[in-house]
C-alpha cells in the first residue's frame, strides 16, 4: 500500500512538472488559439452552426434576447418539464419561460432547432461605467447549415412578430391624456401624455347596436390590423379614421372601447383645449405608440370648425381650442385663447406628420355631423363614418340578455312584437334603456314592464310631434339624419376644398 500511496505521488509531481513545463512553452494565447483551431477544424465536419443571443450587447439591452424569451413561452409551458415564471409591469398575466441551462426544440418551416438558456456568473469587475448583473445570461440557438439562410432571413423576423404579440396580449392596455397646462408641458417622468390602467370592460359583444353593422366594423377593423402589406404595397400610411357621430347616449365611447379591447391597443385621448399650437399638436403625435387609437370626443366642442373664409360674409379662418373662435380673424386675440387652425388638424389625421409611427387609428366623435367640416370627413382622413342610432330591436335585446339575463326564448312573443313595434318609434338610446334596467335589475318582470311603458309613451309624444312636423314639411328622424350628414359632406365649399385648404395654411403662417 505504501508503494501505491508512493508511485501516485511521483505521478502528480511529473504531472505538475509538464504542467509547468506547458505554461513555459505554450503562453495561454497560444493555448487559446490552438483550442480554437482545433475547434474549427471539427466545425468543417459537423452539420451544425450556433448563434449566441447575450442578454446585455456592450452596454445596452439587447431586444432580441427579450423577444427569444417570450417567443419561448409560448412553446416551453407544453414541452419543458421545469420552468420559470414571470409577470411584468403593467401585465394581469404570468409569463411562462425557459428555465436556466435548460434547452427546448422548437420547430419553423418544416426546420428543427435547438434553443438552450446559458446561465454563467459573471467575473467581477473592479470599475465599470455601468453596473452589470452578477449573471450572464444568453441564447444559443443550434441549427442545420442547410438551413441557414431559411432562419436568418424568416424565423428571427418571426419571433420578434410574435413576441410583440404576447407582449401586447399579456400587457394591460393604458388610457392616456395629453399633460395640463399646454405650453409643451410635462409628466413626472418627462412625457407629454398622462396614462392611467385601461380597464373599460365595454366589448362588441356587449355592445348595443345593430349587429349586422357591428359586424362590418369589427371585419373593417380585423382587416386592417392585419394588412401592414396591402399598405406598404400601396403606398399609403398605416393608419384609418374613424368618425362616430349620433345624439348623446347612443354608445359613441363605448364603441371606442369596444374597439380597443377587440385589437388590445392603447388609447390616446386628446384634449384639444389644452394644445396651445400645431406645433404642440405635432409633437404630441409623435409621442404616440404604435397599435393605438387616438380620440378626439365631441370634436365640435373641442375646436370652432365652422370658419371657412369671407366667401358668405364670414368671419375669417381661425380656430381656438376654446372652441369660441375668433371673429377678428387674428389667432392670437386676447392672448389667452389655444390656438390651433383647421390646416394643423388636418395635417395633424392626414398629412406627413400622420405617418410618423404606423398601426394607428384616428376616431373623432360628435353629436353634431353638419357642424364639421367637410374637408375633415373626407376619405383619407375619416375613412369610416358610423351612426350611432337610437335604439333598435336588435340592439333592446342585446341590452335584455346584459343587464336582465334574457335570452332569445325568455320572453314572450307578444311582449317580443310590443316592443318591437314601439321601439324605434320611441327614439331612445341605449344609455336610457339601460338606466331603467339597471334601476329594475332585481324585478326583471317589472323592469320589462317599466321599460314597455316608458317606450309607449315616447312613442306616443313623438307621433304627436311627427304629426305637426309633417304638417310643416319637416323630415322625419331617419331622412334627417341622412340629411345631416350629406348637407355636412356636400358643403358649399366642398368642391373648392383643395383652394381653401390652401388659403388656410397661408393664413396660418401669417
Amino acid at each position: 500500500m505504501k508503494e501505491y500511496w508512493t508511485s501516485l505521488a511521483s505521478l502528480l509531481g511529473v504531472l505538475a512538472f509538464c504542467q509547468s513545463l506547458m505554461n513555459s512553452v505554450f503562453p495561454p494565447e497560444l493555448r487559446y488559439a490552438s483550442l480554437k483551431l482545433v475547434n474549427r477544424f471539427f466545425q468543417l465536419f459537423s452539420s451544425f452552426c450556433y448563434f449566441d443571443i447575450t442578454e446585455i450587447d456592450g452596454v445596452n439591452t439587447n431586444e432580441l434576447y427579450n423577444a427569444v424569451q417570450l417567443y419561448l413561452s409560448s412553446s416551453s409551458v407544453s414541452s419543458s418539464n421545469r420552468l420559470s415564471l414571470t409577470r411584468a409591469l403593467n401585465s394581469s398575466s404570468i409569463t411562462f419561460g425557459l428555465s436556466n441551462n435548460d434547452s427546448i426544440f422548437d420547430t419553423f418551416n418544416s426546420a428543427t432547432v435547438l434553443w438552450e438558456h446559458i446561465v454563467t456568473q459573471r467575473q467581477t469587475q473592479t470599475f465599470a461605467w455601468r453596473p452589470m448583473p452578477e449573471e450572464k445570461r444568453g441564447f444559443t440557438l443550434r441549427i442545420k447549415k442547410k438551413d441557414k439562410s431559411l432562419i436568418l432571413d424568416s424565423y428571427l423576423d418571426h419571433i420578434v412578430e410574435k413576441a410583440d404579440e404576447i407582449r401586447r396580449r399579456n400587457q394591460d392596455r393604458l388610457l392616456y391624456t395629453n399633460s395640463r397646462g399646454g405650453g409643451g408641458s410635462l409628466d413626472s417622468r418627462g412625457l407629454p401624455w398622462e396614462s392611467v390602467p385601461f380597464k373599460h370592460p365595454s366589448t362588441f359583444e356587449t355592445l348595443a347596436m345593430d349587429p349586422v353593422k357591428k359586424r362590418e366594423i369589427m371585419e373593417d377593423l380585423k382587416d386592417f390590423a392585419e394588412c401592414q402589406s396591402f399598405y406598404r404595397r400601396t403606398g399609403r400610411a398605416w393608419k384609418r379614421g374613424y368618425l362616430l357621430y349620433g345624439p348623446p347616449g347612443t354608445g359613441k365611447s363605448s364603441m371606442i372601447a369596444a374597439m380597443a379591447n377587440y385589437l388590445g391597443y392603447d388609447i390616446y385621448d386628446l384634449e384639444l383645449t389644452e394644445v396651445k399650437s400645431n406645433s404642440e399638436l405635432r409633437k404630441l403625435l409623435m409621442k404616440t405608440s404604435s397599435k393605438s387609437i387616438i380620440v378626439i370626443e365631441d370634436i365640435d366642442c373641442s375646436i370652432n370648425l365652422t370658419n371657412r373664409g369671407n366667401k358668405f360674409n364670414e368671419p375669417e379662418m381661425t380656430l381656438t381650442g376654446s372652441g369660441l373662435g375668433d371673429e377678428s380673424g387674428n389667432g392670437n386675440g386676447n392672448g389667452n385663447g389655444n390656438t390651433i387652425t383647421l390646416s394643423g388638424l388636418l395635417n395633424f389625421t392626414d398629412g406627413l406628420w400622420s405617418c410618423c409611427g404606423s398601426e394607428r387609428i384616428f376616431v373623432f366623435t360628435t353629436n353634431h355631423i353638419e357642424k364639421l367640416d367637410p374637408a375633415l370627413l373626407r376619405s383619407g382622413r375619416m375613412d369610416m363614418h358610423v351612426y350611432m342610432s337610437y335604439c333598435t330591436f336588435p340592439s333592446l335585446k342585446i341590452l335584455l340578455r346584459n343587464y336582465l339575463g334574457y335570452e332569445e326564448g325568455d320572453l314572450s312573443d307578444d311582449v317580443l312584437k310590443e316592443l318591437e313595434g314601439v321601439v324605434e318609434k320611441a327614439e331612445i338610446t341605449p344609455a336610457d334603456v339601460s338606466e331603467v334596467l339597471i334601476k329594475n335589475r332585481r324585478d326583471k318582470e317589472r323592469a320589462v314592464r317599466e321599460l314597455l311603458e316608458d317606450l309607449k309613451r315616447r312613442a306616443e309624444r313623438n307621433e304627436n310631434k311627427g304629426e305637426s312636423r309633417g304638417q310643416n314639411g319637416s323630415l322625419t328622424v331617419a331622412d334627417d339624419v341622412e340629411e345631416q350628414e350629406k348637407r355636412a359632406l356636400d358643403s358649399p365649399y366642398a368642391d373648392e376644398e383643395e383652394e381653401i385648404e390652401d388659403s388656410i395654411c397661408k393664413i396660418s403662417e401669417d
